[in-house]
């Protein structure tokens, strides 16, 4: 594994992320007008649960069906998506959307800051 510095293209990448992830919150705050706060999440978490098993099925794979790897989908599904979208929509609803913007469009930008101060890749 080499360790490859970030060039342009790379942080480019990350600047499209910044604006694609935060432009979101601007559309919710105008959902938010119109519509309660958990029919936003539903539509929000179950359109991309129905985008994302079209996929699985369409490259040919299952999905399992074993209660036990159920039961960790609908955890992980909670924990990394449900909960977090839940508190970021009642959230905005005690905030301007450009504050919200701001705040998410970050996330990609200090996630690059951390990882390279907390990981390091080893050549193996």
């Amino acid at each position: 594994m080499v360790n490859k510095a970030m060039g342009f293209r790379e942080c480019l990448y990350i600047g499209l992320l910044s604006i694609l992830w935060g432009a979101s919150f601007f559309f919710i705050k105008l959902a938010l007008r119109e519509i309660t706060l958990l029919t936003i999440v539903l539509l929000r978490v179950g359109v991309s649960a129905v985008i994302l098993t079209t996929l699985v099925y369409a490259s040919g794979k299952r999905m399992p069906t074993s209660p036990g790897v159920r039961a960790a989908f609908f955890a992980i599904g909670a924990l990394n998506n449900l909960i977090p979208f839940s508190l970021i929509i009642w959230g905005q609803q005690h905030v301007e959307s450009c504050i919200a913007y701001i705040l998410n469009a970050s996330a990609p930008v200090f996630s690059v800051i951390l990882a390279h101060y907390l990981t390091s890749l080893r050549a193996g």
